[in-house]
């Protein structure tokens, strides 16, 4: 009896830290959506090997990693991970190196000569979101899944083009 209760606690506690985590999820991305509508910009979702990042467009149109205030980098931490889907589609998360990302943010603004040149040898190397939140309100489709390994509860967070976001409990079929 007393295993069943101390399961039932352990179970407790991540359902309680999974339902927050999807909670601090729901809270960023509806601030995001806010955040480029009142702002006039332009936001962007990645889903990345170490949880999640926010970018924006900077003047010259270019994407950067959002990287202080509330929608700095967020990381994900095992044995939680996310799976997003874009327009039905599940989506990679991304490999990031933030050297290389700065290095060629530097290139596009003229200030490394070097690495100018490769940069213009592969413009595919930019840094793109995966979700875009744009200012006029409009959004892409995507879902994020908030899951933890062998647990059959998750939660899922789900936005529609207009950024109408709904989280829900799901249980894998799995």
């Amino acid at each position: 009896m007393i295993t069943g209760i101390s399961l039932s606690i352990g179970n407790r506690s991540v359902d309680d830290r999974l339902q927050s985590e999807s909670e601090r999820l729901e809270q960023l991305v509806n601030y995001a959506a806010e955040t480029a509508q009142v702002q006039g910009m332009e936001i962007g979702l990645r889903s990345t090997t170490e949880g999640f990042e926010f970018m924006a467009q900077d003047m010259q149109g270019l994407w950067q990693t959002i990287d202080a205030g509330p929608l700095r980098p967020r990381q994900i931490e095992a044995p939680f991970y996310l799976d997003l889907w874009v327009e039905g589609q599940k989506v990679s998360p991304i490999k990031v190196d933030r050297e290389k990302e700065r290095a060629d943010l530097a290139a596009e603004k003229g200030e490394d000569s070097d690495a100018r040149l490769k940069l213009n040898e592969s413009p595919k190397n930019r840094p793109q979101p995966q979700v875009f939140l744009l200012s006029s309100g409009d959004a892409s489709a995507f879902a994020i899944d908030l899951k933890l390994k062998n647990y059959a509860s998750y939660y899922r967070l789900e936005c529609d083009v207009l950024t109408r976001c709904t989280r829900k409990r799901e249980q894998s079929n799995s």
